[in-house]
């Protein structure tokens, strides 16, 4: 609406302008052709012999559409005269001698003059003279088919120019207003607009957190009932049915990481999330880590490391930063080719002044995509979809990294190892 508006202030602006300047010029010019119509006539005879005695035709009358002319013969010199101020003439005069633009009879010009001696006069000094405006124009006239002379003659536009600097301010002064009444405006709207976005927001937090927390409980059922299915003897001497029970297994099991994964998001988005904040030793609950995932490093013959001091206390939410390793070492067991290695590095830190903690896991898989590494902490974000669907995952596991490092203050993130593989490192405070 703002540049709307603008358009068609600078439109009308346009078009005044247009439609008045050409109004005045094209009365200067019907004036300039009768004078020049009447200097073709007798009148130039008067002037030759001296008896013409001032403007006693009407077109030489001076007036609001004349303030002055001048006449001159083809030697230059003046032949008669009109100046509705002083001083007109011999200024006049000047700019013919000097050929200014619109002495040359190819179109009208505004000039700007002195006002001489009179009411608009203020003193003596020549700065106290006002500058005056003027549409200036000229045209040759002739005598028996040869040339005579010529004729200038001019107009006070002074109003004019005053009045369109005038309708700018007005027109700036309109425009800023409303833009600014459309701001103040357009903010108000859009707080408004937003109330049920906001609600509609909250609704469907709350609906994921529900749906998350509802769903555990027959998910937890179903798991165990097909754990109990499974150490029935007539389903292992069924092949087939063995097959079904198992993949029903499998499935139950990732609908139960999918709903504790939501549900986690949706207490994050929901701000409640918070630390627990107890000192414990970190270096024993990394061991154990990396025991717990040996078996899903064996199993594709990937060697797991731990780099760390024997003794490493902190004071951090001890479940949540289990829980973050488990994630980064997870998905770097994911995306590590077989016989590949991945690394888990602990050490403390100092960062302005205060103990923090650095965290790095490492590994020798495909890495990511430059154009991907800002994007992979978004939620749903897979950077190769055949891949991901290959490893498995729902594409929330980094998401996940970055809602825990975001509670437990810290920071998070990842770039490409220079001999292939990446990095993901963690800062936290110690």
């Amino acid at each position: 609406m703002s540049v709307f508006l603008l358009l068609s202030f600078l439109i009308i602006y346009l078009l005044l302008h247009l439609l008045i300047w050409n109004n005045q010029k094209e009365r200067l010019n019907l004036l300039l052709d009768a004078e020049v119509k009447q200097l073709q006539g007798p009148m130039y005879e008067e002037l030759l012999q001296g008896q013409y005695q001032g403007p006693g035709n009407q077109a030489f009358t001076l007036s609001a559409d004349q303030s002055f002319y001048v006449i001159l013969n083809s030697e230059g010199n003046l032949l008669g005269s009109g100046e509705i101020q002083p001083g007109l003439k011999e200024q006049v005069l000047k700019l013919a001698d000097s050929g200014t633009a619109g002495t040359t009879g190819k179109g009208l010009e505004i000039v700007e003059l002195e006002q001489g001696p009179g009411p608009l006069h203020k003193g003596n000094d020549p700065k106290d003279s006002p500058q005056t405006a003027y549409l200036f124009g000229s045209r040759t006239f002739e005598h028996k088919g040869q040339p005579a002379g010529i004729l200038y003659a001019g107009k006070d536009v002074t109003f004019q120019q005053q009045l369109f600097r005038w309708l700018l301010g007005v027109l700036a002064a309109i425009a800023a207003a409303f833009i600014l009444l459309a701001a103040v405006f357009s903010r108000v709207m859009s707080r408004q607009a937003m109330v049920p976005v906001r609600r509609a927001y909250d609704r469907q937090k709350h609906f994921a957190a529900d749906a998350s927390h509802e769903l555990r409980t027959p998910l937890s059922v179903l798991l165990s009932s097909i754990e109990t299915l499974k150490l029935e003897d007539s389903i292992n001497e069924q092949p087939f049915t063995r097959h079904v029970v198992d993949g029903m297994y499998s499935e139950v099991q990732r609908m139960t990481a999918l709903t504790r994964d939501l549900l986690l998001l949706a207490r994050s988005d929901a701000g409640l999330l918070e630390q627990d904040l107890r000192r414990f030793d970190l270096a024993p609950a990394l061991a154990r880590m990396l025991s717990g995932l040996s078996v899903l490093a064996e199993a594709k013959q990937i060697l797991l490391e731990l780099e760390a001091p024997a003794e490493l206390p902190v004071k951090q939410d001890q479940e949540k930063l289990v829980q973050l390793m488990i994630i980064l070492l997870e998905n770097a067991i994911k995306f590590t080719p077989a016989g590949g290695q991945v690394i888990l590095r602990a050490a403390p830190i100092q960062k302005n002044g205060s103990p923090w903690l650095k965290l790095e896991v490492e590994d020798t898989g495909v890495g990511i995509p430059a154009e991907d590494l800002n994007r992979i902490f978004e939620r749903f974000y897979r950077p190769d979809q055949s891949r991901s669907r290959e490893a498995g995952g729902h594409g929330l596991g980094l998401a996940i990294a970055k809602e825990l490092v975001d509670t437990l203050g810290g920071s998070i993130g990842a770039e490409n190892c220079p001999g292939g593989g990446s990095v993901f490192r963690v800062e936290l405070r110690g």
